[in-house]
């Protein structure tokens, strides 16, 4: 019986680095700021849809998960949430998604420019059924950083 869990504990240990190299042979997807529109207003706030163009620069398809993310405007954080992109980019390309947001009325009937800083994370999974296996058990999950920024015109 102690030699068995020896051996699960040596074929686990000298497995690991072969896990590592199988999964680190794809670079994370990127991801850039490409516009920003209003969805809605009200009195008291703006629905707010970022537009984020995501990139893919692997040979095979990679699936995104979801994105975490707070949105600062003029330094202050305003509004966090979850979003999944539910796409997948394919080879080589690149793929948009909105991430949305509530600002407060404070801001929203500000006029002109503001700059804005969404940062936060986008799990993604990495091609291949051995990737698959892993991110299923939760064992890898990659993330990728999620760092934009921008400004929004509010008119004048």
């Amino acid at each position: 019986m102690r030699n068995t869990a020896k051996r699960a504990t040596r074929s686990a240990v000298l497995g690991l680095p072969i896990v590592m190299v199988a999964c680190s042979g794809y670079q994370a997807p990127t991801f850039e700021a490409v516009g920003v529109r209003e969805i809605e207003r009200s009195d008291e706030q703006a629905v707010l849809a970022f537009r984020v163009e995501a990139t893919n620069p692997n040979r095979d398809p990679m699936e995104l998960g979801p994105a975490t993310y707070t949105l600062s405007i003029d330094g202050n954080d305003v509004f966090t949430g979850v979003r999944s992109p539910q796409s997948t980019l394919h080879t080589f390309s690149s793929h948009a998604f909105e991430l949305p947001a509530v600002i407060p009325s404070g801001i929203a009937s500000s006029t002109g420019e503001i700059t804005y800083r969404i940062r936060g994370s986008v799990i993604y999974k990495n091609p291949g059924a051995l990737a698959d296996v892993l991110f299923d058990a939760e064992v890898i999950v990659p993330e990728a950083a999620l760092n934009l920024t921008g400004t929004i015109d509010l008119g004048g």
